[in-house]
């Protein structure tokens, strides 16, 4: 069995977070992909617009119909910053002796030697480097010796000019939308009148 772990503010979850997961399992021939909404990121400030539950029923029902896909609210039922080691450590003793990948952005992979435990953390899993520069990753990642110490795979990704800030930058000025986010998801934010909207405005 082999899972990925993507972690993330999601904040919400859109189309270019799920074409990312659907293309780990392709790729790495994956179990199963464990979306983890964050409580507080370690490197980042908490500038989260949804509550941690909406987030997580936004995540919830995005997947809903994708049997691979699960959500996690390992990350949200904690207090205090969300450090990956100590995520990544829970699963790696809930899924003892199988293969573990973690998926992250190339922005995070520059970063990752800031990471809390990074030593300790590396040892447990295999990183997915999300790349929507591959060549510039590639640059990185050769002409520094850290990641020479750690186990890491190059996905290079579609580059789908999507982000949660752009879709919550739409909402609040009565912009499209559509095809952003899963209609699941819309509804959920409608209903909810989340990221400013009007509740239920259509």
């Amino acid at each position: 069995m082999a899972i990925a772990l993507y972690g993330g503010s999601f904040d919400p979850i859109h189309i270019g977070h799920l074409i990312t997961a659907t293309n780990a399992v392709e790729n790495y021939n994956l179990d199963k992909v464990i979306f983890i909404p964050s409580h507080i990121t370690p490197l980042k400030d908490r500038n989260l617009e949804a509550s941690d539950v909406d987030r997580y029923e936004m995540i919830q029902r995005s997947i809903k119909n994708n049997p691979k896909f699960i959500v996690s609210d390992y990350e949200i039922n904690n207090d205090g910053v969300s450090y990956s080691y100590n995520t990544v450590k829970y699963f790696s003793e809930l899924y003892k002796n199988e293969k573990i990948y973690f998926i992250i952005g190339t922005d995070r992979a520059k970063d990752l030697k800031k990471w809390y435990n990074i030593g300790e953390l590396a040892k447990l899993v295999t990183f997915i480097f999300v790349a929507r520069d591959e060549e510039d990753l590639y640059k990185i990642v050769e002409g520094d010796v850290f990641y020479k110490s750690i186990n890491y795979e190059i996905m290079k990704s579609p580059v789908i000019e999507i982000s949660s800030s752009l879709i919550r930058k739409n909402l609040k000025n009565k912009k499209s939308i559509k095809y952003m986010i899963t209609d699941e998801c819309r509804s959920y934010i409608e209903e909810l009148g989340l990221y400013g909207i009007s509740r239920n405005s259509k």
